[in-house]
């Protein structure tokens, strides 16, 4: 027996501790677990009656990154005084990392713990054991990182080559050991190429996916089932898109860490997750024109920037993608002041009234809001700027209208066309399962014959879609193709009309411009803007801010004045009648109320009518009992234009102002009509004074 070992250690029982790095490693190196399991006998031979084995870590790294329950169990038997010896076949096995191995040592010092492997048995105590048990755990852990150093760079060399394959994506096939290519299947190809085609034509990639449900064209995709690979055609939903875009694989790329590691410390341990995307410049490797692509990759960059353009307004380095209202512009306004993108509020219940204004002060300091503008006038004025850039353009537009409808409807029939050939090939091949079985075993031709009626079946519903779009009749006539040209010569009358949709316009304004930095000038009155061209010129422009209360919605100044007048004599309600006689609307179209007179008058500041502050005029009525005569009377003597008076608008009451009653001729008048003689009104009026 070995003098280190004592009856105090024989007294406490003996843990074996044994520990595989990988699954792949308990289940094929099975040399090494009987090694480590024979270490029983090693401990029985050194005189201890009481052996624990402590296998809970096959299969577990001892680098430190993960939890071994096997190892803590182990510590805890050593806080607790109940081992006398660790057995080990090495080092290695009971950790890899400094913090583990010292951590195990320190306790063993504490508790009198000895340490033994197959070179020999070690007391921890002692300076020449405890500096020999320091470099084995050193050891250990320099040989795990010289291993990983190794291995990989030996796998970034390959990476640097291209050569590392893991899994090829959806429309590529293994050409060989490292190579890859385009699959044979001609109908996975021609539905990619049409997925790229239709995104490159679409705003969004949103749009793409509607058009594919809408269409009913599916897409492939790749499952995993029983440890093999298998393709699945389905409508695709947004992320298998999403994939499809970001993958340089389909621009013809190789491209290698495109992910990368992130470390953080969790309960004392160091927590490592993977799949972490870093920028396309931070890549370690990206090989251009490895192998053939779907696409160019320039065409690849212009879809990637086409997501970031089209992300939340809350993203300040993007315009957004066209939305739902009328505001045109929402997305690509700039503030001159903050730099900050404007916000879009819509007043009314309509939303026809949007306005433009930057909100980050009043979010986030609680300070007042850069700028607020309303958007009809700056638009209009944008608009046409746009259009008169844009005009030599027009008819070569309209042109490839007319090719990009016959494209769309070719590359629709072609991928009906090829799933009906795939359809067809499936039923011929349930035919062939079906001729080959035995018709007396029921159990088998039954569900040949089900398989075989699902694939007619299916092939029926292609063809009926085939034929009903080849009938289906999706050229323009010959006069809807005049009218398309005559409309591309014409921007303004094209932009007018009013089958042109708001989303198209917003497609064109994005198309054209990346932004546009606007400011307030109140001393002069003007909105100033400086328009970012798509090509990198700017352009400025000037346009005339509405005054305060002067917008689409303001009540007109006729309208107002008429109502400081009427103030002065009638009440609101009274007002409200009036002007609904005289076919009088308010701003937004609406009929007069007396709380719409009232709001009026406030927001002009009209005073209200008192019947307790004096007049200086009289009505009709008043007018004919102050002369005692009669409203006919009254009526004949202002349309002679012997009695002045004054209408604020038509079938609006008359009003006499004090001095006209007073007048020698309306007196005269007044008289004679009271005395029942004709009263002279063809002539002169001065005559009457005679």
């Amino acid at each position: 027996m070995n003098d280190k070992i004592t009856a105090a250690h024989l007294d406490r029982a003996a843990y074996i501790y044994i520990r595989q790095s990988t699954l792949q490693q308990v289940q094929h190196n099975v040399e090494s677990n009987r090694r480590q399991y024979a270490l029983r006998e090693r401990a029985g031979a050194l005189g201890f009656g009481s052996v624990v084995v402590v296998d809970d870590d096959l299969g577990v790294s001892g680098a430190g990154t993960q939890q071994r329950p096997g190892f803590s169990r182990l510590l805890a038997a050593v806080c607790n005084g109940e081992v006398g010896a660790v057995f080990a076949l090495e080092a290695s096995r009971l950790a890899r990392n400094n913090r583990d191995w010292h951590h195990l040592i320190d306790l063993c010092v504490l508790t009198r713990t000895l340490v033994v492997d197959a070179d020999g048995i070690y007391d921890p105590r002692l300076l020449n054991d405890r500096l020999l048990l320091g470099l084995k755990g050193t050891m250990s852990e320099f040989e795990l990182g010289l291993l990983r150093q190794r291995a990989q760079e030996a796998y970034r060399q390959k990476a640097m080559r291209g050569e590392v394959m893991t899994r090829v994506p959806v429309g590529f096939v293994r050409k060989g050991d490292n190579g890859i290519e385009m699959t044979p299947d001609r109908q996975v190809q021609q539905a990619i190429r049409d997925f790229f085609l239709r995104l490159k034509s679409s705003s969004s990639l949103r749009q793409v996916l509607l058009w594919h449900h809408q269409e009913k064209i599916l897409i492939p995709v790749s499952r995993m089932s029983e440890g093999s690979e298998s393709l699945e055609w389905r409508l695709p939903d947004y992320q298998q898109l999403l994939r499809l875009v970001k993958n340089p694989t389909y621009a013809g790329a190789f491209a290698w860490g495109r992910s990368g590691l992130r470390s953080k410390v969790v309960d004392g341990r160091s927590l490592k997750t993977s799949g972490h995307r870093v920028e396309m410049d931070q890549w370690q490797v990206l090989l251009k024109d490895h192998h053939e692509g779907y696409i160019k990759w320039e065409d690849y960059q212009a879809n990637l920037d086409k997501l970031v353009s089209n992300r939340t307004k809350s993203h300040q380095s993007s315009t957004g993608a066209a939305r739902s209202g009328t505001a045109l512009l929402a997305g690509l306004f700039r503030c001159a002041r903050c730099g900050h993108k404007l916000h879009v509020a819509y007043r009314g219940g309509d939303g026809k009234a949007p306005r433009y204004g930057c909100m980050t002060g009043s979010r986030e300091q609680g300070a007042p809001s850069c700028l607020t503008f309303a958007a009809w006038r700056v638009e209009k004025a944008i608009v046409e700027v746009v259009l008169e850039a844009c005009q030599p353009l027009g008819v070569e537009a309209s042109l490839q209208v007319l090719e990009t409808s016959h494209e769309e409807k070719d590359q629709k029939r072609k991928a009906l066309e090829l799933a009906l050939e795939k359809a067809k090939y499936e039923a011929s091949r349930a035919r062939r399962q079906y001729d080959a079985a035995d018709p007396e075993n029921r159990l088998v031709a039954a569900e040949l014959e089900n398989r075989w009626n699902a694939a007619l079946v299916q092939v029926a519903g292609l063809e009926s879609r085939l034929d009903a779009e080849c009938q289906a009749d999706h050229s323009l006539t010959a006069s809807q193709q005049e009218r398309l040209t005559t409309l591309g010569a014409d921007l303004q009358a094209l932009w007018d009309e009013a089958s042109t949709p708001v989303d198209l316009k917003k497609r064109v304004l994005r198309t054209v411009i990346n932004e546009v930095v606007v400011d307030v000038n109140h001393d002069s009155g003007q909105i100033e803007m400086k328009i970012h061209w798509a090509g990198g010129v700017h352009t400025p422009l000037r346009v005339r801010k509405n005054q305060t209360g002067k917008n689409s919605n303001a009540t007109d100044a006729n309208v107002v004045e008429l109502v400081r007048e009427l103030a002065k004599g009638w009440n609101d309600g009274n007002i409200a009648s009036m002007l609904n006689r005289s076919g009088m609307l308010t701003g937004k179209g609406n009929s007069w109320n007396e709380t719409r007179v009232k709001n009026l008058r406030r927001e002009n500041s009209i005073p209200v009518f008192s019947k307790s502050e004096p007049r200086t005029w009289k009505t009709m009525s008043e007018a004919a009992k102050l002369l005692g005569v009669s409203h006919c009377v009254i009526q004949t003597m202002i349309r002679n234009k012997i009695l002045p008076a004054k209408q604020a608008a038509k079938n609006a009451p008359w009003m006499i102002a004090d001095p006209d009653l007073e007048m020698p001729a309306v007196r005269n008048y007044a008289k004679q009509a009271r005395t029942g003689k004709s009263a002279p009104f063809d002539h002169d009026p001065s005559l009457l004074d005679l």
